[in-house]
């Protein structure tokens, strides 16, 4: 996710090659980058890195968040800004190890096609101009939502979560037509996967609402109308459990997260 954030930003040019200086535990994973832009430098260390830098994206796992902050946060800068992509690592946790401007990222795999959306929430110690910064900088990865920490989990699975979630669907759908088919399983998921493509754009390019789809397309009595009743039907409750468990997910994710971040600050005798 990372890589996808850095080359998006660079493909847009919101940011300069030289500018960039990256600190991973992984090296060889930069070469194609690198050989784009062989003006992006590697740092030595992450301790390295939080000396020389004043933004630093955070692109880790939400556990091996809670050690990076512990490894660097006595080499933070005094204008460091802090921006996170760690899921279930909350605001306040962060600022148990450093008490400035923070920055919450939630990107998605959609950023590669430079559409859907990156989710965003600041601290108190964010300013108008350095918020207004980051959010042009995302922007290169579509379509940028400010949102409510207390949100962000809901919302995760709707934007992060999301291009799974909906090519599950797809997919079970394609599988569906197969078993009471002779269509082939490229076939079926060919014609969901170009329909989900045409729907997506009467939704959001023509703003056509989901109750005017439904008038031009399920006649009252007709077939669709059949198969949106059942829908209507059987997906409140799917999508309530898929929620709550989600939720429940992230829970444990950030008590997990949250113990780990006790360790590190208190480790005991």
């Amino acid at each position: 996710m990372g890589s996808m954030i850095v080359n998006g930003m660079l493909e847009k040019k919101c940011i300069s090659p030289e500018a960039v200086l990256i600190s991973t535990r992984h090296p060889e994973t930069l070469a194609a980058l690198t050989g784009k832009y062989p003006s992006v430098r590697v740092a030595e260390s992450n301790r390295s890195l939080a000396r020389k830098c004043s933004r630093i994206l955070l692109c880790t796992k939400p556990l091996d968040a809670v050690r990076v902050l512990s490894e660097i946060s006595g080499d933070l800068r005094p204008d460091t800004h802090i921006v996170s992509i760690a899921a279930c690592l909350p605001l306040e946790r962060i600022a148990r190890f450093f008490p400035g401007p923070v920055t919450r990222v939630v990107p998605s795999l959609t950023g590669e096609m430079q559409a859907g959306v990156t989710l965003l929430c600041h601290n108190a110690r964010v300013s108008r101009k350095a918020a207004q910064e980051i959010e042009e900088l995302f922007s290169a990865l579509g379509t940028v939502v400010v949102i409510d920490e207390e949100n962000i989990d809901v919302a995760t699975d709707l934007t992060s979560c999301g291009p799974a979630l909906i090519a599950v669907l797809m997919e079970e759908f394609a599988r569906a037509a197969v078993r009471h088919s002779t269509l082939s399983l490229e076939q079926a998921r060919a014609l969901a996967v170009s329909t989900l493509s045409g729907t997506a754009r009467l939704l959001d390019e023509q703003g056509s609402p989901t109750g005017t789809i439904l008038r031009r397309v399920a006649t009252p009595g007709g077939i669709t109308e059949e198969g949106v009743q059942q829908l209507r039907s059987d997906m409140p409750r799917v999508y309530d459990t898929l929620i709550q468990r989600t939720l429940a997910k992230y829970e444990l994710r950030k008590a997990d997260v949250g113990a780990e971040g006790d360790r590190l600050l208190d480790p005991g005798p």
